[in-house]
């Protein structure tokens, strides 16, 4: 079990760089596959013209900006690529294949990025967004929100830098739900590969704390050796709580699905997300 096709959507923005540099860290470990995925938007569909009569002149000259304003985003895509490839020793390929090293390839899509994101997840390993992905424009939040709540696929949240070590110490977000429990076991193999794990539980009324017992002798079975901790919440919502607990015991890398769904749900997508987001020091494992 490992991470072999790891997917980067891009869109030729600063924060293109820091996913596949974060996408490559993960890669390097299973000698896997970073693809780019560029969504060229049908500047027919996305040309405001709200209604109001336009000549054709002027909707022909809004598509020409908007297919100009696409192929600089893609070529700036590119050039992000090629840029994380080198830093990481990665060879480009024109199409994933089986390698004993890391390999990379760049590919295009045309339609609404969301719904092209999504479907290319179903068949990858992992999804890793920029840090900005919750709070950036409507394609990248979308696609974001859609790959998480409907893919069923491991998301990897980027943080504000690229890591220095993705596995040096990975904490787990754990609170006994079935949430969790998938979280933990879609990360098995970035937790097989950690230099020391910690299952964190943050103290409520609805988390059953004497399960992470559990959980550490599950890891075990899988030659993992995890600590536990409780953390007390002081005042803060459990999942910001979560965050400060793994990143004052030096974590690398959160791996988080609990707290239920309307929590979770709450610190994904409302006002904590934007904080997190402009925060965050180390990257987030999620699944939905």
């Amino acid at each position: 079990m490992s991470f072999k096709k790891i997917i980067v959507p891009v869109i030729g923005a600063g924060g293109d760089a820091v996913a596949l540099a974060t996408a490559f860290a993960a890669a390097r470990l299973f000698s896997g596959h970073v693809e780019a995925l560029f969504v060229r938007p049908d500047p027919r569909e996305t040309a405001p013209f709200g209604g109001m009569p336009v000549s054709a002149e002027v909707v022909q000259q809004i598509i020409q900006n908007a297919e100009e304003l696409a192929t600089a985003g893609a070529n700036a895509a590119r050039a992000y690529l090629d840029a994380a490839a080198k830093a990481a020793g990665a060879e480009r390929v024109a199409h994933p294949v089986p390698a004993k090293g890391v390999t990379c390839s760049f590919r295009e899509t045309h339609g609404a990025f969301a719904a092209q994101i999504a479907q290319a997840a179903r068949l990858a390993d992992l999804i890793v967004f920029a840090p900005d992905a919750p709070r950036s424009g409507p394609d990248l939040h979308g696609a974001f929100i859609e790959t998480l709540t409907r893919c069923a696929r491991p998301v990897l949240l980027s943080a504000a830098a690229p890591p220095a070590d993705l596995v040096r110490k990975i904490a787990i977000g754990w609170d006994g739900s079935a949430a969790a429990a998938h979280a933990l076991s879609a990360a098995l193999p970035l937790l097989a590969a950690a230099g020391a794990v910690e299952i964190v539980c943050v103290r409520a009324p609805s988390v059953d704390t004497a399960s992470a017992d559990d959980a550490a002798a599950y890891l075990a079975l899988h030659g993992i050796s995890a600590a536990t901790r409780l953390v007390a919440p002081g005042g803060q919502q459990p999942a910001v709580a979560l965050l400060n607990a793994a990143v004052d015991g030096g974590a690398s890398l959160l791996v988080a699905g609990g707290y239920g769904h309307s929590r979770l749900f709450e610190t994904l997508f409302g006002g904590t997300t934007v904080h997190i987001a402009a925060h965050a020091t180390l990257p987030l494992f999620m699944v939905h």
